[in-house]
């Protein structure tokens, strides 16, 4: 028998916002999710309002083990006589050092004019790799898939909005803020 969840989805008035506009796509998309888990209308026998009921989502696949393709280095595993030499030399020292570099310009650029032919609101895609975080939970996405939910502007062209899939016992949106060379269109 299947297990009935109350779901995080809600209807959209799609009617309200203009026809083309990235909202009323993005109202679109949320209303198709909900219609898809939606199951029924349970009324209550007293006058209450009637409990909408919901499909559960599938449990989470186990994510493959993803090595990144820079070196980290982290200030903890550092031995207590070099940690305190670091701090002498710069108070400022990072939680960790990475060899993942910054893009120049011109690579920045290059990134963006060749996500030209793909980049769209609503384009399907996966997260190849992540960058350096302390708590490890933006190498946990890597591999999961999303949608294209928002451009960012000229300022960070080379980022975008992706609305991660729900998997597992996650219940509301999950919207990431990721650079372009960490996905790629499925």
């Amino acid at each position: 028998m299947a297990r009935f969840r109350k779901s995080h989805l809600v209807r959209q008035d799609v009617t309200r916002l203009a026809p083309g506009t990235d909202a009323r796509w993005r109202a679109e998309h949320r209303q198709a999710l909900y219609e898809r888990a939606l199951i029924g209308l349970q009324p209550d026998l007293f006058g209450a309002a009637a409990v909408e009921v919901f499909r559960a989502l599938p449990k989470a696949p186990r994510p493959e083990p993803w090595i990144p393709d820079y070196t980290v280095e982290y200030f903890h595993d550092l031995s207590p006589d070099e940690q305190a030499r670091r701090l002498a030399a710069d108070p400022q020292t990072p939680f960790a050092r990475t060899t993942r570099s910054r893009l120049s310009k011109e690579e920045t650029a290059a990134l963006v004019a060749g996500a030209a032919n793909w980049l769209r609101v609503g384009q399907r895609v996966r997260i190849t790799s992540a960058p350096l975080t302390l708590d490890g939970e933006a190498c946990s996405r890597v591999g999961r898939k999303g949608l294209v939910w928002r451009l960012c502007s000229p300022v960070f062209a080379d980022h975008v909005y992706v609305n991660l899939d729900l998997v597992g016992a996650e219940r509301s949106e999950k919207i990431a803020f990721l650079e372009l060379r960490d996905i790629e269109p499925i």
